[in-house]
């Protein structure tokens, strides 16, 4: 079954890209200000967003600040040309005018926090800027991303601080979907509690430059990705890792948001759709190819995952691609 770290969201960028544009400039009011749960008295945006498609334009924020945390899954971020891989627990921190896009997506879910400065007045957003971390990331007068190597990237959390802020994303998340404006009172001061809180983090060394263990993730998840049509064991994965298999269960899923074998079956469905685009390959092969041990078993998990068999959804493809 799909982790609820995949399955709630609140906006799904579920298409491909295949010749993005050079880039797209997003001021407030083109992205959030006609959205119905805008209120002019708050520029304030919270949402949680899930990326599926392979690329996204390059956008930049002309007006506005992020708060962004990767949630689940994986995926790649580009900003001002430097990119970096994602994991579980990311943090990064845009001011107005950065640049960024998300490329080379599996089912990547970031909890976004947009905000305009003037969401404060400005002697309370002058104090924030007064801890050296925020401005350094959230002032756009300074030469900001200088000191990070041209990256927002704030820092990684670890899984017990990552729960401690997921818990606050969820209040603020239904404080901000109530459309009560007390409760949006409520959001805002979140928000700038824990904006504090990340950078008294990042000042006492809570926060981790770099997850270690995510970069032996990816390490497994390319390994997986060029491998998955062939037999896989978590005794195998683990071992890339030096882990007990319980203890490298437990990692993956912390990290990954789901489990080894279902991030496999993942890949090999995905897989398994496209060679169903070719009318002429029996079923067997297509299962076989796919990393499937028998036909009978490809056609269970993949009726379950899309309530659908192989062969009426390749009936349906064929029907499409015809009209």
């Amino acid at each position: 079954m799909k982790s609820d770290l995949f399955t709630d969201f609140d906006e799904n960028y579920d298409h491909a890209l295949i010749q993005p544009p050079p880039q797209v400039n997003n001021s407030w009011a083109d992205s959030f200000a006609n959205d119905e749960k805008a209120m002019s008295d708050f520029p304030l945006f919270v949402r949680r967003e899930r990326f599926r498609q392979k690329q996204t334009a390059i956008h930049c924020h002309i007006d506005f600040c992020a708060l962004l945390v990767v949630r689940a899954g994986r995926g790649v971020r580009a900003v001002n040309g430097i990119t970096s891989s994602l994991a579980r627990g990311d943090i990064f921190l845009m001011a107005p005018g950065a640049c960024h896009s998300w490329r080379e997506t599996l089912d990547l879910t970031v909890d976004g926090v947009y905000f305009q400065p003037s969401l404060w007045d400005q002697h309370t957003w002058s104090i924030l800027l007064q801890m050296p971390d925020l401005a350094s990331h959230l002032n756009p007068s300074l030469p900001t991303l200088e000191p990070h190597d041209h990256n927002d990237h704030f820092g990684h959390l670890s899984p017990e601080p990552h729960s401690r802020v997921e818990a606050v994303f969820k209040e603020m998340r239904e404080e901000f979907n109530s459309m009560k404006v007390p409760l949006r009172l409520s959001a805002r001061a979140r928000l700038l509690t824990l904006l504090i809180q990340l950078a008294q983090w990042r000042e006492n060394k809570t926060l981790a430059t770099r997850p270690a263990k995510g970069a032996g993730i990816a390490e497994v998840l390319e390994f997986c990705e060029a491998n998955f049509h062939r037999p896989i064991t978590n005794a195998q994965l683990a071992a890339m890792m030096n882990f007990c298999e319980a203890h490298f269960r437990d990692v993956f899923l912390q990290e990954v948001g789901t489990t080894p074998g279902a991030y496999l079956r993942h890949l090999r469905l995905q897989h398994s759709q496209k060679l169903l685009a070719d009318n002429k390959m029996p079923i067997a092969d297509v299962a076989r190819m796919s990393g499937f041990s028998s036909a009978t078993y490809f056609g269970q998990a993949f009726q379950m995952r899309f309530a659908i068999s192989p062969r009426e959804f390749r009936k349906q493809n064929r029907t499409a691609r015809k009209g």
